[in-house]
């Protein structure tokens, strides 16, 4: 923690007047010389600043460590060999110092007040992990364009039970949260194995080791879309997505084996694991080892037709939700129209909504 007030009383002694939590923000990167201007910017501009930023670039070929090191005495850049963004997190992550941890994405964008809402959530209530509403879209010159409502707008997923969430229908965004150190290390940081869910993961292993969450509305993060870099954004990166997901789900429930929980014992689960079958068996892996491991997941409790059933009906619900609501997301999501003070936020970052 950063000292401040620090006098010197009668005899000489150090008496501290007032103690401050210190931030520490951790980006990997790989290849986001055209964007991670934008993001440091985004960063500086906070109106509680980061004690420090550290850029780890993940082996990139292009000037993404000359543009990081450009920018501000605060960025620190860490250069390793490519090894993908759960090693880029851990090696920033042990070069940090800050009592809390925002990790975030090179491409994307922090509100200005991110830093103060979650800070002050934290320290107030004693969680673990505050959480923020984010926003879906594609940055067109300085117009944002929305892809859906924003989600985690009216809070987290109703229910006690995140773990069943996150396990069953929900996934999270890390970049919107804050962390505090310790549940970091309890959770023992990212899994080096997983390539695109290892945020999830790491999220699973903080809710195991007993993370408090806090829900922080007044804050935003803008989530880039349409970027080519993204694994999400290509052929290639669909398939292998599909398979790092598959083995998330592996992965996640001997976590939770370790800790006396089966999930599968959850419908939610044990759909999920059944998607992931089936889109292996799409791409043509029937035979595949990985698909072998989801068998246990989901096979004798109920037919795989009742999961394709429901598969095809939140399809249907989703369209219906769309010309309702004109947003789209399982009830999980928390989805809300964007508030006033959300596109104050976006102003003050240089963009805008379409008019």
């Amino acid at each position: 923690m950063r000292k401040k007030g620090i006098k010197i009383p009668r005899g000489n002694c150090l008496a501290i007047d007032e103690i401050v939590s210190t931030i520490s923000v951790i980006i990997p990167a790989y290849n986001r010389a055209h964007l991670i201007g934008e993001t440091l910017h985004s960063l500086l501009v906070q109106t509680r600043p980061a004690d420090e930023i550290i850029v780890v670039d993940d082996g990139s070929t292009d000037g993404t460590a000359s543009v990081a090191k450009s920018f501000d005495p605060s960025v620190t850049v860490i250069r390793q060999a490519n090894k993908g963004p759960a090693a880029a997190r851990n090696t920033g992550f042990r070069a940090s110092h800050g009592d809390f941890i925002h990790f975030f994405d090179s491409d994307d964008l922090a509100a200005p007040n991110k830093h103060a809402v979650q800070i002050k959530a934290l320290e107030t209530t004693g969680a673990d992990i505050a959480y923020g509403p984010w926003l879906r879209g594609r940055f067109a010159g300085k117009t944002f364009l929305p892809s859906n409502q924003v989600l985690q707008q009216m809070g987290l997923p109703p229910g006690a039970d995140l773990i069943k969430a996150l396990l069953s229908d929900w996934s999270v965004m890390v970049h919107a949260a804050l962390f505090r150190r310790s549940i970091v290390e309890r959770a023992a940081g990212f899994p080096e194995e997983l390539f695109g869910p290892e945020d999830q993961h790491m999220f699973l292993a903080c809710l195991l080791a007993g993370a408090k969450i806090v829900h922080t509305p007044d804050t935003i993060e803008f989530y880039r879309e349409g970027d080519p870099g993204k694994i999400t954004e290509s052929i290639p990166g669909r398939e292998r997505r599909i398979r790092e997901w598959a083995r998330f789900l592996v992965l996640a429930r001997n976590t939770c084996l370790a800790k006396g929980i089966d999930p599968v014992n959850w419908y939610g689960f044990r759909r999920r694991a059944w998607e992931a079958s089936d889109d292996l068996i799409r791409l043509g892996l029937s035979n595949d080892d990985l698909q072998k491991q989801l068998l246990p997941l989901y096979e004798n409790r109920i037919p795989g037709l009742a999961y394709r059933w429901h598969r095809q009906l939140e399809r249907w619900t989703g369209g219906l939700q769309v010309r309702l609501t004109g947003g789209r997301a399982l009830a999980c999501f928390q989805i809300g129209e964007i508030r006033p003070e959300q596109k104050e936020q976006l102003s003050l970052l240089g963009f805008q909504l379409p008019a």
